[in-house]
């Protein structure tokens, strides 16, 4: 919610919590997101927990993420919108569509072996460290989470404080603490 985050997402700094969620604990090495990145996550945050993934791949383009096939020719939207979930929402293996009009389908894998990330936005570098422990954490428990879902209280509040922090409510303060502390 203020833009500080853990920078340190390894297995030994996270708790998963008797009710299924996800304690990070060591913020020794922190890092931040300035306001503009915070509204960006927050809205990418919500298009993916409504599966709006037009409106995740538009945010993705508009803040330059660029991902080709080794050829250098660009992936489509539905490629854009898997890396997507995989920074901010969930684990998804199943195979993605691909080709013009969407009229391939590929295994993940070959996607990812066939990938080169042209350009990443230091936000989604960012993101997805800390995205991919905790998915990764709540999946090897047999607890597999969305983010999306998880973070979309959260990402509300951002938004609706605008870009100033100075507003956000004890509310929300109270909430941000739950998700980090339990």
């Amino acid at each position: 919610l203020d833009g500080v985050w853990n920078a340190d997402p390894h297995p030994g700094n996270v708790l998963l919590m008797p009710d299924g969620r996800l304690g990070l604990i060591d913020y020794g090495m922190v890092g931040r997101l300035g306001d503009s990145e915070r509204q960006l996550v927050a809205r990418v945050v919500l298009a993916l927990a409504a599966g709006d993934k037009a409106a995740v791949v538009a945010e993705y383009d508009r803040a330059g993420y660029t991902a080709t096939w080794h050829s250098g020719e660009k992936h489509g939207p539905e490629a854009i919108y898997r890396f997507a979930t995989f920074h901010l929402d969930r684990i998804d293996l199943s195979p993605v569509r691909t080709g013009p009009r969407g009229d391939y389908e590929i295994p993940l894998m070959t996607l990812l072996g066939s990938t080169i990330e042209q350009r990443v936005p230091d936000w989604v570098e960012q993101s997805r460290r800390l995205g991919g422990l905790l998915i990764g954490v709540g999946s090897q428990a047999g607890r597999p989470i969305s983010l999306a879902r998880e973070w979309k209280p959260i990402a509300e509040e951002v938004l609706a404080a605008g870009y100033s922090t100075s507003v956000m409510g004890p509310a929300a303060k109270v909430r941000l603490q739950t998700h980090l502390t339990g």
